[in-house]
């Protein structure tokens, strides 16, 4: 099986994918019963508004599909098409940038939760932050009734 060579190239797209796009939530693991990774994109109002990264998606899909066949990751956007289990990983880029030189202004970073609802946060990390920096603002979900 090529379980450990996938996961090499998730990880290292996936890296390359949350620089690219700041906005961008990867939720994945290897699912046993299916006997393939399984990844989830998130949030799907971002993905809806970027022809640039559904193309990068569906490129790395095809690749991945043409190289690896039946053993090729499963994508989706916000877990529609499958659940992954509370164990999954979730990977997104920095919660800030920051500017200038350091002072005694404190941030705190919030961890994403790998269980529950993944887009919650979980551990917090206080650490001092530059003079001048601008946090990105989380995204937000409606829940309908």
């Amino acid at each position: 099986m090529n379980k450990e060579n996938i996961e090499i190239q998730l990880r290292n797209w996936f890296s390359q994918m949350t620089k690219k796009y700041s906005w961008l939530r990867i939720k994945f693991e290897f699912n046993e019963v299916r006997g393939v990774f399984l990844v989830s994109f998130s949030p799907v109002c971002q993905i809806e508004l970027s022809d640039e990264f559904n193309f990068d998606a569906m490129n790395f899909a095809d690749e991945m599909n043409a190289t690896y066949g039946n053993e090729a990751p499963l994508f989706t956007d916000e877990e529609t098409l499958f659940r992954l289990s509370a164990e999954a990983e979730v990977i997104s880029s920095h919660a800030f940038v920051s500017f200038g030189k350091p002072s005694t202004t404190l941030i705190t970073v919030h961890q994403q939760r790998a269980y529950g609802s993944w887009t919650s946060a979980a551990n917090t990390t206080t650490a001092p932050a530059g003079k001048n920096f601008r946090q990105t603002q989380p995204a937000t979900y409606a829940l309908a009734a």
